[in-house]
């Protein structure tokens, strides 16, 4: 093995020439240097039950307010306490996907709450769950707060209208405006420290707060954005930026007044595509759906698209993408569609049914599912025929507590750079007790010059891995 060579596990190196897009993982998180190398690949956290939700999957945020998480589930508002108890505060009503958010003003406890149709409920502990009924609240689905009221976006124009300070319930005619530097429909709002970003079809435009009773916002000349949003689903915050789905089928962030495209080119290939065959593009997107999870460690966007099955998430602390997935096979969309911090621990909602989870790093299922960890390598060529008699992979397993459990990866391999993969076999990785750390792999053939070899690694049993290097021995040919 004179020839043993170290094959990066992956990276954030790619270009549109090359088959490296076909490189990634599959519920698992990966850590880079500052090339973007993948130093090491360990798993996502599995979901553990906290409750069980009667109304039905979730559609919209999960928001934290007073000691309590809110979602809609079905057509009810519910609220769930610290010990998972869930009460069902009332009927919404609605269809796709609901916002909810509160003035967060001490003393003022309205929640506030839109039910993916264009109505509007407001939620307090006195009144319960009341519709606004005031004939200058119009159609929305977006809504965001700033300034003690409530800011929302108005369905098929180029408006945005304002409440009356500290009230939900209440409208006056006058409080409204419309975004014209880049004249399109306003799809989305959200507010950052003093100012509202209006996200319309084709731009973002910034409000700065103004001393006004009636309207108390300006729009700043020369602060917007040539990028829009085409579904306010996508939209999602945590702390002082926020990302979206934009109109080029790319994904945008906005921190401060910067925006920079966080999408990569595996995402790009596969939403947007190419025009080519092997990369035809979604044919779906307006369903898109957009969520943080704000760890102590990985601060992640995700965004699902539930018709094409499909969930793609970017690493701010990394600066790298990944993918998560649900369903035995992995090929479903991830079953989480919001995730809150609560009591110190992060849950999910899940939005194919009725179930809030804690985002357990421990589980590695989900709900007693089959979590499926992929971890796809950089293809390996050379301009000459060789052969890899032997590969070796660097990895930690935890220790198995069921003796009964024998846990394997399957080894996979393709070589024609990714189109179609042979199936290697299965390794076994350790007994009861072991923490095993090299994985050895032999006779894997022959591969002609300019050709792609890309191993492919899947672990579908219940136990922890983390892998750091691979090792390949490339033999040229005689």
């Amino acid at each position: 093995m004179a020839n043993l060579q170290e094959i990066p596990l992956g990276g954030a190196d790619q270009d549109y020439n090359s088959v490296r897009s076909r490189q990634g993982v599959t519920n698992l998180l990966a850590e880079g240097d500052v090339k973007g190398t993948y130093r090491t690949v360990k798993d996502a956290p599995g979901l553990t039950t906290f409750s069980t939700l009667a109304s039905g999957a979730g559609r919209s945020n999960l928001f934290v307010n007073s000691g309590f998480m809110y979602a809609i589930a079905g057509t009810d508002l519910i609220r769930t306490d610290e010990f998972g108890t869930t009460t069902v505060l009332g009927s919404v009503g609605g269809s796709g996907r609901g916002q909810i958010f509160s003035n967060a003003v001490p003393g003022d406890n309205q929640i506030m709450v839109l039910n993916g149709i264009g109505q509007g409920f407001v939620y307090t502990n006195g009144a319960g769950l009341v519709q606004v009924t005031d004939v200058s609240f119009f159609s929305t689905v977006s809504g965001s707060v700033l300034g003690e009221r409530g800011w929302f976006a108005r369905r098929g124009t180029n408006e945005f209208f304002g409440s009356d300070i500290s009230d939900f319930t209440t409208y006056n005619p006058l409080t409204f405006a419309t975004a014209e530097q880049n004249p399109d429909e306003v799809v989305a709002v959200i507010a950052k420290k003093s100012a509202l970003w209006i996200g319309g079809g084709k731009s973002f435009e910034y409000w700065q707060t103004i001393n006004n009773d009636t309207l108390p916002l300006r729009a700043v000349i020369g602060a917007s954005k040539e990028r829009g949003i085409t579904v306010a689903a996508s939209l999602a915050e945590a702390g002082e930026r926020f990302a979206w789905f934009a109109d080029d089928n790319t994904v945008r962030m906005i921190e401060g007044s910067q925006m920079t495209k966080i999408s990569d080119l595996d995402f790009e290939l596969k939403v947007r595509g190419d025009g080519t065959p092997d990369f035809p593009g979604f044919a779906v997107t307006d369903d898109a759906v957009g969520f943080f999870v704000d760890g102590p460690v990985h601060k992640i966007y995700y965004l699902s698209f539930p018709t094409e099955q499909f969930t793609w998430g970017y690493d701010f602390s990394t600066g790298l993408g990944h993918q998560r997935a649900s369903g035995n096979l992995g090929d479903q969309f991830w079953r989480v569609g919001a995730v809150a911090l609560f009591n110190n621990k992060l849950y999910g909602l899940d939005v194919t049914e009725g179930f809030i989870y804690e985002l357990d790093q421990g589980n590695k299922t989900e709900n007693g599912a089959i979590m499926r960890r992929v971890l796809t390598c950089p293809s390996i060529s050379a301009p000459y025929d060789w052969t890899l008699p032997y590969m070796e992979l660097d990895m930690e397993v935890g220790a198995v507590t069921d003796p009964t459990l024998k846990p394997v990866m399957r080894v996979e391999y393709s070589k024609d750079g990714g189109y179609s993969y042979t199936t290697w076999g299965t390794i076994s990785l350790g007994n009861f007790g072991d923490r095993r750390k090299r994985v050895p792999m032999r006779l894997f053939g022959r591969i002609t010059r300019h050709k792609d070899f890309i191993p492919r690694f899947t672990v579908t049993d219940d136990v922890q891995v983390q892998m750091y290097t691979l090792w390949a021995d490339i033999e040229p040919d005689a």
